[in-house]
């Protein structure tokens, strides 16, 4: 049977193991083992009563640890890598963790490192993490608790405790605790800006597009199926074929690798389209990628608060988008993009490194000759994608120095990254100005919810070329290599499982549970200063300042606590019945009914003392129950309470005879 002490361990190890499992995910495999052996250990140590190891063995492993932690992330700045340092080093206090005050500070560290972690997500899972973090840290330091209430004493007496009432003690007083945590979420004053931020160096969990593109870049984000945004239309939805969702734009190649240009990104846009005549007006629900750069289908009526519309009509912010955004935006695809190219930004749309992909270069040089203008020879160059033997696909060959001729002439096999980056190359050769441009094609759309839901394995990269009669146009080449891609998602673009548990029924259930997520962003994580501020409009107060909403706040948190003080003052750990002590009860009920007073703090022998003054005839069986059940409850050997218990059920007092006059 395990001791107070040991079962508090257990449940300050549970507690941790439940806290770390997030960072275990993201963290590098080979750090992995840092945190968990750890554990492991402490976990053996405590079942097989192990001494602590040598004070050198635990100060070596943790110079390793925060030696190979910088060698890994290349120094201590930023997020990711503190909270790394935080599991790794609490990982290795369970190697001294052999005192109560030890345990304690690991069971309060867990509940902090579990708060890390909402720096990275914010969904709704992590609802159910902190939960489960918060109750094995309030049973961890209930037992701890309760072994140092005895500790002058020795080990504390077994309780006869179940999970389930530990479960429900600590559930209860998480309850107790809610109306006062919901006072202060919802009334707590919130400020437009937050009042501290974080450095954009030390922004490194970044997910989703990157600020270049090389092959495999794109072809990356395939496997990750968390969301990107969502969107809201107002009206008719447009096609699956026409939802581009405009993200970075690159015109920099140096024959592998593209990105964007400083021109681009710092200039603004001189025109945009009339917001007024825009016909698709929707809302997004941004989710955090800590990068500036938020999407709108082409081309961009209205530019959110905070934000700018670049010369290649990018939408970018002021700051990263480090929580989660919702903007209102408006688009009008048939605007024209630049009828007119500045002479700077022709010549940065035609350049390309020299002595690279000669093969490609002859064929475009013989094409040339062959057609008769610019759209001539893009429909060339598109019928060749569309006619000749290449594949979308999820694992293409790696390409070396001559990327696009070994792609055009021997591989054929690409993702949306490798079409799009061959056909703007080939654009450039034949002196048609072009750039790529990255973002997300299609989404889901919810029936339910009535929104479109972008996913990151949704990204996309397509050409844009520069038309004197039109501007910048859009030319995907995937398209006419996997039209599928375009008209139904990449998901339905590619055959096969992308790994074991990619099932269509699993996909349905995730896009569906979504609906949730939506919900929770827009009720919790949405509640913003504005929001907060036309909560009380319904009741005639206004839009309240800064003070107010702190003494509103006082005064409800505290109102709660006053209602829910009774309730804690009556609270107490239900305990599993002692049978023997339930069977001297029933003696005692029994006695009680016959007359015999009794009183609170009367120990056994006075009762029996009592009762055989008035029972004479009963006066042995009393006093030898009475005996017996002290005996049992105070001697150390506690032997024959089962006959103890059937002899109290057997006892039957009778009433003394009346005497006769």
């Amino acid at each position: 049977m395990k001791t107070t002490t040991q079962k508090g361990m257990l449940w300050v190890l549970a507690t941790l193991a439940v806290a770390v499992t997030p960072q275990l995910m993201s963290m590098p495999l080979h750090l992995v083992p840092l945190a968990v052996l750890p554990i492991a250990w402490r976990t053996a140590a405590e079942l097989r009563g192990w001494k602590p190891p040598a004070q050198f063995i635990r100060v070596g492993l943790t110079l390793f640890s925060v030696f190979l932690l910088v060698a890994t992330y290349g120094g201590l700045l930023g997020r990711r890598v503190a909270v790394s340092l935080l599991t790794l080093m609490l990982a290795l206090k369970l190697l001294e963790t052999f005192r109560i005050r030890d345990a304690r500070i690991v069971a309060s560290l867990s509940l902090f490192l579990c708060a890390t972690q909402f720096l990275f997500s914010q969904g709704i899972p992590m609802l159910f993490y902190s939960a489960a973090t918060m109750v094995g840290a309030l049973i961890a330091l209930t037992l701890l608790h309760r072994r140092e209430a005895f500790q002058p004493t020795g080990e504390a007496p077994p309780s006869g405790h179940s999970l389930f009432t530990e479960l429900g003690f600590t559930l209860r007083l998480l309850a107790l605790a809610l109306p006062a945590a919901l006072a202060v979420f919802l009334l707590f004053p919130r400020w437009s800006s937050p009042l501290w931020g974080v450095p954009e160096d030390a922004l490194d969990a970044r997910s989703g597009l990157s600020d270049s593109m090389a092959p495999g870049s794109i072809q990356g984000l395939f496997m990750d199926d968390s969301p990107a945004f969502r969107a809201d239309f107002v009206g008719t939805l447009p096609p699956h074929q026409a939802l581009y969702w405009r993200g970075p734009v690159f015109w920099n190649f140096d024959g592998r690798e593209w990105s964007s240009m400083y021109y681009s990104r710092g200039l603004r846009a001189e025109t945009q389209p009339a917001e007024e005549t825009a016909p698709w007006r929707y809302r997004v629900q941004l989710e955090p990628h800590e990068q500036r750069w938020i999407f709108a289908l082409d081309y961009p009526a209205r530019i959110p608060q905070g934000a700018r519309l670049s010369m290649d009509y990018q939408l970018y912010s002021r700051r990263p988008i480090t929580s989660l955004v919702s903007y209102e935006m408006a688009s009008d695809p048939d605007f024209v993009d630049s009828p007119t190219l500045r002479s700077a930004f022709r010549r940065a749309a035609l350049e390309l490194p020299a002595d690279f992909n000669p093969r490609t270069r002859a064929l475009i040089r013989q094409w040339r000759t062959e057609v008769s203008g610019d759209r001539e020879l893009i429909r060339r160059v598109t019928r060749h994608f569309n006619q000749e033997e290449f594949r979308y696909t999820l694992n293409p060959p790696l390409l070396s120095r001559h990327s696009v001729d070994e792609f055009l002439f021997e591989t054929r096999s690409g993702f949306c990254e490798h079409y799009a980056s061959a056909f703007t190359v080939m654009m450039r050769m034949a002196g048609i100005p072009a750039r790529v441009v990255t973002g997300y094609q299609g989404g889901w759309y919810n029936p339910a919810g009535g929104y479109v839901l972008v996913r990151q394995s949704d990204a996309h990269a397509w050409s844009e070329v520069w038309l004197p009669d039109s501007g910048w146009t859009r030319y995907d080449p995937t398209a006419a290599v996997a039209p599928e891609r375009i008209e139904s998602g990449a998901l339905n673009a590619l055959a096969g499982r992308r790994h074991a548990l990619d099932f269509e029924w699993v996909r349905g259930f995730r896009n569906r549970f979504d609906l949730l997520q939506n919900h929770w962003n827009e009720w919790v994580i949405a509640f913003n200063a504005d929001r907060q501020s036309r909560m009380f409009m319904p009741f005639g107060l206004g839009q309240l300042e800064s003070s107010q909403l702190v003494i509103l706040m006082l005064l409800v948190a505290g109102l709660a606590s006053l209602l829910t003080l009774p309730a804690i003052l009556r609270m107490r750990v239900s305990r599993k019945p002692d049978p023997v002590v339930r069977a001297w009860q029933r003696v005692r009920g029994r006695l009680v009914k016959e007359g015999i007073a009794t009183w609170p703090g009367q120990t056994p022998g006075e009762l029996a003392a009592g009762a055989a003054s008035r029972m004479e005839h009963e006066a042995e069986q009393i006093h030898r129950l009475a005996d017996w059940f002290t005996q049992i409850r105070y001697d150390a050997g506690n032997g024959g309470a089962d006959e103890f218990i059937r002899a109290a059920r057997r006892f039957h007092p009778r009433r003394p005879p009346q005497s006769a006059r």
